[in-house]
């Protein structure tokens, strides 16, 4: 029976069937969108002391330079938004019954697709780390290979030691291979 779902990655075959789809967690974006939120606080601020003493100003600037400004920092917040949740919601790893799939949209041009076997793999290990990472639920997970390839790492994985779990399983029902 052949699987006609879209495909989660580049490349996949129809004969592949993907067992989940995980986003990396918000807490991922968040130094970008705490830049945002400065940025247009600082122009907020900018705005309300400029209108409240523009008169006692050194240089008068004409109204079409202020109102350039203010529209060139609208849409500077509005294109770092933008582009900022469609690079993170372009970021996923894909769990097939053969495959982990990691993408990585590293800019708005740049995309990595890197693939694992499930065989290939040796062990996992999930982590948590400090205060924050604990109460948000998320943390890094790091896959060893066989061979000589180097370690698959996953940053910012929401509930790490689930996903864990649920890789170990998956390798498990479509390899039948007992694991710990």
């Amino acid at each position: 029976m052949q699987n006609h779902q879209a495909p989660n990655y580049p490349g996949q075959p129809e004969s592949e069937i993907t067992q989940a789809v995980v986003y990396k967690h918000y807490m991922a974006i968040a130094p970008i969108v705490l830049g945002i939120a400065l940025i247009s606080l600082a122009a907020i601020v900018a705005s309300f002391f400029y209108n409240q003493y523009a008169q006692t100003l050194p240089v008068n600037l004409p109204d079409w330079a202020v109102n350039l400004a203010g529209f060139l920092a609208i849409a500077m917040v509005l294109f770092l938004s933008m582009g900022t949740f469609w690079i993170w919601r372009r970021n996923k790893v894909v769990i097939t019954n053969q495959h982990i799939v990691d993408i990585d949209q590293i800019g708005v041009f740049n995309r990595t697709v890197s693939t694992l076997r499930l065989e290939e793999i040796q062990d996992i290990k999930a982590s948590v780390r400090g205060p924050i990472q604990t109460i948000l639920k998320f943390g890094t997970i790091v896959i060893q290979t066989a061979g000589n390839r180097e370690n698959f790492v996953f940053d910012y994985m929401p509930k790490p030691y689930e996903l864990e779990h649920f890789i170990l399983q998956t390798r498990k029902k479509y390899h039948g291979q007992e694991r710990d």
